[in-house]
């Protein structure tokens, strides 16, 4: 059955913000209700003319989110929780989620915080993808349990095309990243330039956050879930892309190629390192084929969604 009743847990900010606008524009077209789970009070989300109110949970209570849960009568929860402590958010806050929904009777659905590339690929590089995996486990094991009455699904995106727009000098620049932090990722077009790992041959996924917003809310609409609902605006390699910002820039880039061994030198012990040792990490992934696309982009002829192409995004907000 399609999803009636939706809350998004993290949805006040970053992609989940991005997912939460996706759901409240396609209610035009679709019939269901949409509520925004939060550690905190905020303002009702508007969108598309539509609101969806913003309830404050306690994650490490699953008691009160039950209570919310049943009171709404949720059917179906999109996880988008992210931050640190890592631990805390993607194993606790996830497991209590889940745990407080499975004594709700309407709930029946739920993805849990992915939004990139499949945790379970990358996670023997990534560290912080450590974090990811129990859920999954635990959601495969409710699986098992309840195989006609649950369904969960794993929603990858890739890279977030938005980080292309890293800089930019538009008078209202900042919109190309969207809900989502600042800052680049492999290519910086502010400065010309590019740091990728390898040789550059490497395929990688790019789409755009509100993209994903747009293709998670058609996929609460599908009448059931597969366990991995993989989406994508474009993929290309490293080196296409370089040639793609150097024609739309109109100046040649200064590309830095990295090996496996200049990677590693560059991981630090330092704690206040730990955000660079996370970008390292994920290059040191799609060195090692762990960020491979080893699976279909089957979200792109599921729903009808158009997301924007790279050369596109470029042109938008370089061009």
């Amino acid at each position: 059955m399609r999803s009636q009743r939706i809350a998004v847990a993290g949805g006040t900010g970053k992609i989940g913000r991005h997912i939460v606008e996706g759901l409240l524009e396609a209610k035009h077209r679709h019939s269901f209700e949409i509520i925004v789970l939060s550690r905190s009070q905020s303002p009702d989300i508007s969108y598309a003319g539509v609101n969806a109110p913003v309830i404050p949970v306690d994650y490490q209570d699953p008691s009160s989110i039950q209570k919310v849960l049943n009171e709404f009568q949720i059917d179906t929860i999109i996880s988008t929780l992210a931050g640190q402590p890592a631990d805390l958010v993607y194993i606790t806050s996830q497991e209590n989620l889940l745990r407080a929904a499975l004594s709700v009777p309407s709930f029946r659905r739920f993805a849990p915080s992915e939004f990139a590339v499949e945790s379970e690929q990358i996670a023997a590089s990534v560290n912080l993808y450590k974090n990811k995996l129990p859920i999954i486990q635990s959601l495969r094991q409710v699986k098992q349990e309840r195989p006609d009455s649950f369904e969960f699904s794993l929603f990858e995106c890739g890279i977030f095309m938005n980080y292309l727009g890293y800089g930019n000098t538009r008078p209202e620049g900042h919109k190309a990243h969207g809900h989502l932090a600042h800052f680049p990722y492999i290519f910086d077009l502010s400065k010309r330039s590019a740091d990728i790992p390898g040789d550059g041959e490497k395929e990688i996924w790019y789409t755009r956050a509100e993209d994903v917003g747009k293709f998670v809310a058609e996929a609460t609409q599908l009448d059931t879930w597969e366990e991995y609902n993989n989406m994508a605006g474009e993929i290309l390699t490293m080196n296409e892309v370089v040639r793609l910002c150097e024609d739309v820039c109109g100046t040649e880039f200064n590309v830095k190629y990295n090996s496996r061994e200049e990677l590693v030198a560059r991981i630090s012990s330092a704690p206040e390192k730990a955000r660079a040792n996370f970008f390292v990490e994920s290059f040191i992934a799609i060195i090692d084929g762990e960020s491979d696309i080893k699976r279909p982009m089957n979200l792109n002829k599921l729903v009808d969604v158009q997301p924007m192409g790279v050369r596109q995004y470029l042109v938008q907000w370089w061009g």
